[in-house]
């Protein structure tokens, strides 16, 4: 009689207690291979991405992923070591950012030379008490912290100013005449004037009894200030509302040790534009304002061209110079009310507000050409590069942030099928630059 396999027995119970560990475990579990192929997963992965594969298999972790976390390809990509952990409790906000939202904590560990352990834990809750935190402390911070100054003032029921008195002049030089009469627009610092921001104000305080908002104001003399606004109901008559108190106050010093707080939590730490989940806290925000107030919004998405080519000839740090040039010509562009930022990789997303379809085309067509006008200063010399953009609108028929994300990011496939160096998508007629191959007849690269 032959004696028992004491390896084989022993790697098939260490088989068996991995098997279990997985099924048991608190937190997703996936293995993969360095591409992303799935050979193992627990129960709990599969219920945590399945709101992203819509009933579909989950055969590949990355490719599962790719709508809402694109990066973590590349992650894997530059990875260079052969074991070791590529991120850890990465962020993935498997549907956009507000209370009641999924977002996953991910983190991936190379075990292996073609070998990977992702770990998905829901923290939604704890993103949503920290978002709910963080709308607090604005306004306890703003009461406690760094007040220079305020003023105190009323409104009549269409929110034109009707009283005055002396913090109002020690605050902001306006004497009486200057501001009574006028909105709150009155206060705000030239590059923050929208049409529709203190009437908003007036209705957002209707609807919840108070609100506060933040933003640039100026002085008589020009003196730029941070202001926080606060307004609420001031008085009732037979249910309806006939004014309203103001407070306005400068809290300039809050905001420049806050933003450099905020700077650090919300913004991509490469090319400085906001990150992809701060942009989806943004987006959700001014999604509800404009069904709300049923004003256009737009947004347009844009792909650098041939990224890949320009970080395998000219390196990543040439690659990086032009990502970085790419977002300082989106910031140039908008407005102090608009958004840029960096969903992964080379894409970057525009978030335009009161922005009509064709606005939003002839924004994406100026950004094209400053691009493709730009030289871009790098270790091994100067680069060219191009962009492909896709534009779309907030529609009735779909009126949501996915929907208007899937929108525009059709509309940027449609640019890169055409050959690149192009807007598509809205209403307008796009302007077109084809790329030197598509004009030699030749094949582009994906």
């Amino acid at each position: 009689m032959s004696p028992p396999n004491t390896d084989t027995n022993d790697l098939e119970s260490e088989y068996e207690a991995l098997l279990s560990f997985m099924y048991l475990s608190p937190v997703g579990i996936v293995r993969s291979d360095k591409s992303g192929l799935v050979d193992m997963m627990n129960p709990l992965a599969a219920q945590l991405l399945m709101p992203l594969v819509k009933g579909a298999g989950i055969e590949n972790i990355f490719d599962s992923l790719a709508s809402v976390a694109p990066e973590l390809r590349n992650l894997v990509a530059s990875f260079q070591a052969e074991r070791g952990p590529v991120c850890e409790n990465h962020r993935v906000f498997v549907t956009p950012a507000r209370d009641g939202a999924v977002v996953l904590a991910c983190s991936i560990i190379k075990v292996g030379t073609n070998l990977l352990m992702t770990v998905l834990t829901d923290i939604s809750r704890q993103v949503a008490a920290e978002r709910r935190a963080r709308q607090t402390e604005t306004w306890l911070a703003g009461i406690y912290t760094s007040v220079n100054d305020f003023a105190f003032f009323t409104l009549d029921a269409q929110g034109c100013i009707e009283s005055w008195n002396p913090s109002v002049e020690q605050l902001t030089g306006f004497a009486e005449t200057d501001v009574v009469g006028h909105t709150l627009s009155r206060f705000y610092a030239s590059d923050e004037i929208v049409l529709e921001r203190a009437p908003e104000h007036i209705a957002l305080t209707r609807d919840e009894g108070w609100h506060v908002e933040e933003c640039w104001c100026e002085t008589s003399t020009g003196r730029r200030y941070w202001g926080q606004i606060l307004v609420a109901v001031l008085r009732e008559e037979e249910g309806k509302i006939t004014g309203y108190s103001v407070v306005l106050r400068d809290v300039t010093q809050r905001k420049v040790t806050s933003d450099n707080l905020a700077r650090l939590l919300t913004t991509d730490h490469l090319t400085g534009v906001s990150s992809r989940a701060h942009f989806f806290e943004i987006a959700e925000a001014e999604v509800a304002r404009a069904k709300k107030h049923g004003r256009p919004l737009s947004v347009v998405m844009l792909d650098a061209d041939y990224f890949k080519r320009i970080n395998d000839t000219a390196g990543h740090q040439a690659g990086d110079a032009v990502l970085k040039r790419i977002a300082g010509e989106a910031k140039g562009l908008l407005r102090a009310s608009d958004t840029v930022a960096r969903l992964g990789g080379e894409e970057f997303v525009l978030m335009l507000p009161s922005t009509t379809t064709s606005e939003a085309m002839a924004v994406a067509e100026r950004l094209r050409a400053a691009v493709e006008r730009a030289r871009i200063d790098t270790a091994v010399g100067q680069l060219k590069a191009t962009v492909s953009l896709g534009v779309a609108s907030l529609s009735h028929t779909d009126p949501t942030l996915e929907g208007l994300l899937a929108d525009a990011d059709r509309a940027l496939y449609d640019a890169k099928r055409a050959g690149r160096n192009c807007v598509r998508g809205g209403v307008a007629e796009p302007t077109d630059v084809a790329c030197s191959a598509c004009e030699e007849g030749k094949a582009c690269e994906d």
